[in-house]
């Protein structure tokens, strides 16, 4: 009997909780017995292992760790080779991007002929290599001795643009052609281009309207290509890209675009040659008489972002400017001194046709039977005289006399001013001389 009570007492201490308990101390146990036994085991301490600047740059666990090996940029840029598969083409030209960004040391120490070697992949066939060659290159335009070498590629990227429909190779090319500066003898291509500029900005996604509109405001601002653009031929939908609705980025890139042209037509140099445009042209689009970009522009004012609220004023203001400059075209030019007096045109003009009505009048209250010869009055009995005028020397001068020969003072006449009671006027006195001025 003892041992089935035994076993009973047995049983009753292999609870659940019983077990926890003991496993987790079992545990702890086991913790702390390894933890001792490996600081038994463990060399003294040294400063020196903990010196991450003496670790190598392999061991680090970021990728980027990797461009800190000096000639990785070297070695890939002699792995490139148009014998890869195209997979191996676009990983190779992605990693030298990369590269280029992250170490720009290295980036330097390339040749020109690493800028060719990347520029022939332009041809490859494959649309991809095509757009990781573009991105390599703008990569390398942060170097400014490459810009210009690529520069020597504008043309080819230009035809890829406008040839390839291919958004992503669009994109890269579009931000390459942002970053040159346009050769002027590429002018002639990028004329022959405009129109399939404009399908870009029509049918294009967002990112790819975005780049097109920034080149061409950068084109806009080439005097021999202003007018090209402005006489091109403008899409029927153009108008429909000012729309609030759109996102604030392309709205902003298309009021810039609309001020450059507006500020470039304003230009002396372009305001002195008689332009003549096509109906349907840009220019008739966005100035003519019949444009309802104003209606359009209204819309903007309100739009939620304020940088498009604040592009949208500038362009209205613009606009305006452009209307009040296209009445004095044939006027003197913008910011030469005008005299506001009358020129001696103006005077010999007055002599001529002098009259009341041309002379700005200051009344003077006489009595209303007062007749004198020296006034013109009306039915009131006030008489008018003529303001006194300066001209262009700064000195005063009065219109010539009427016929009934009425005096007036002038700069010339040395005499005194004394008040006839009789008119309650001022008139001039003559030079007196001393005998004279004793009887008075």
């Amino acid at each position: 009997m003892e041992l089935p009570v035994k076993m009973m007492m047995y049983y009753e201490l292999l609870t659940r909780k019983n077990v926890v308990m003991a496993t987790t101390g079992a545990t702890a146990i086991y913790l702390v017995s390894k933890t001792l036994l490996a600081m038994f085991r463990s060399p003294p301490y040294n400063p020196d292992l903990f010196n991450l600047a003496r670790v190598p740059a392999e061991y680090y666990p970021m990728p980027s760790a990797l461009v800190n090996v000096p000639g990785d940029l070297r070695k890939l840029l002699e792995a490139l080779s148009h014998d890869l598969d195209d997979d191996s083409k676009r990983t190779t030209l992605h990693n030298i991007t990369q590269y280029i960004y992250l170490k720009e040391s290295e980036a330097n120490i390339c040749t020109n002929d690493d800028i060719k070697l990347i520029a022939s992949f332009l041809d490859d066939d494959d649309k991809v290599t095509k757009t990781e060659a573009l991105n390599a290159l703008k990569a390398f335009t942060i170097i400014w001795r490459f810009k210009i070498k690529i520069q020597e590629y504008v043309p080819k990227i230009a035809e890829l643009v406008t040839n390839t429909w291919d958004t992503n190779l669009q994109v890269a090319g579009l931000r390459l052609l942002n970053g040159l500066h346009i050769p002027d003898s590429t002018h002639p291509l990028m004329r022959r281009l405009l129109s399939n500029f404009m399908d870009i900005l029509l049918m294009a996604n967002t990112l790819a309207k975005v780049q097109v509109l920034k080149f061409l405001s950068t084109l806009a601002q080439e005097e021999d290509l202003l007018y090209d653009i402005m006489n091109s031929q403008a899409p029927p939908e153009f108008l429909s890209l000012f729309q609030p609705s759109l996102p604030g980025n392309l709205l902003c890139e298309l009021l810039i675009f609309v001020e450059r042209l507006s500020a470039g037509r304003l230009s002396p140099q372009y305001q002195s040659v008689q332009w003549h445009y096509n109906d349907n042209s840009l220019h008739e689009v966005i100035f003519g008489d019949n444009s309802r970009l104003s209606d359009r522009l209204l819309a903007l004012i309100i739009h939620p972002e304020e940088e498009v609220q604040t592009e949208a004023c500038k362009v209205i203001l613009s606009l305006r400017l452009n209307k009040e400059e296209s009445r004095v075209l044939s006027g003197p030019p913008f910011g030469a001194n005008i005299s506001i007096g009358p020129l001696e045109s103006t005077r010999i003009s007055q002599a001529d046709n002098s009259s009341l009505s041309n002379h700005p009048l200051n009344p003077s209250t006489n009595p209303s039977n007062a007749t004198g010869n020296d006034g013109t009055h009306d039915e009131s009995g006030r008489n008018f005289y003529p303001l006194q005028t300066m001209d262009e020397t700064d000195e005063s001068f009065y219109p010539l006399e009427r016929a009934d020969h009425s005096f007036h003072p002038s700069l010339h006449s040395s005499g005194r001013v004394v008040e006839d009671n009789s008119r309650s006027s001022f008139h001039p006195v003559d030079c007196l001389d001393n005998s004279d001025s004793g009887s008075l």
